[in-house]
């Protein structure tokens, strides 16, 4: 299965008893959208859409990012997972402007610190 950022994203939603169309004008995605990350394990969702979630939901990436890990059962199929969904964030980053870029990553290597403690 590996990290499921909808699973957690749905998670604080509902702490915050926020209806999805709330969370999505909040957070300025699409409800569909919103809905699919939260129903499936399609983690195809760029930084600035999860930093924007995270906002909305009185929190940080790094925080979320790392939630979504910590809630995940360790084994193999997790693991393939994890390095898929960082592969996809390296991409992500390397997309963004330099100075947004190294605030990003600065945030990403304590998430991973935190994750191989």
């Amino acid at each position: 299965m590996g990290a499921n950022l909808g699973s957690e994203i749905r998670k604080r939603r509902i702490k915050f008893n926020l209806t999805q169309e709330d969370l999505a004008e909040l957070s300025n995605i699409s409800v569909n959208f919103l809905s699919q990350l939260e129903r499936t394990n399609n983690q195809n969702i760029s930084i600035k859409k999860i930093e924007s979630i995270a906002t909305a939901l009185n929190t940080n990436t790094p925080e979320l990012i790392s939630a979504a890990y910590k809630s995940q059962p360790d084994n193999i199929e997790s693991n393939k997972s994890k390095s898929y969904f960082l592969d996809k964030l390296n991409i992500a980053i390397k997309k963004l402007p330099e100075k947004e870029a190294e605030e990003v990553s600065k945030h990403l290597f304590y998430v991973i610190k935190d994750l191989t403690k």
